[in-house]
């Protein structure tokens, strides 16, 4: 397994715990939410290291997986990598500062 691959099992395995486990430090700005993953990526972590191996930067240190819509899904085309400095100060679609520093009124998704 590539480096690159590691890194996104990693952040696979971040991602799913963030959704779905509650002892997961993050759950609450995630799956506490409602925030979920697609189908596809949640059943197959191949599927999610295809699916971003072509988007990954070039500098993989402080790097960390973001949504960009924070009313939809953890799928292709709505996620993002942001440095791990920004991701820590983020709220989740809580109505609180998002990745681009815009901010949202607490809405159900999907």
């Amino acid at each position: 397994m590539t480096l690159k691959e590691r890194f996104l099992k990693s952040q696979h395995a971040w991602m799913i715990g963030a959704c779905y486990s509650p002892r997961h430090p993050d759950f609450s700005r995630y799956g506490g939410l409602d925030v979920a993953v697609a189908p596809r990526w949640r059943e197959s972590p191949d599927a999610f290291i295809n699916d971003m191996m072509d988007s990954l930067p070039r500098r993989l240190a402080e790097r960390q997986l973001a949504l960009r819509n924070p009313r939809r899904p953890f799928e292709p085309g709505n996620v993002e990598w942001v440095f791990t400095s920004k991701h820590r100060g983020l709220r989740a679609p809580d109505g609180a500062r998002l990745a681009n520093g815009s901010s949202l009124s607490r809405q159900r998704r999907m």
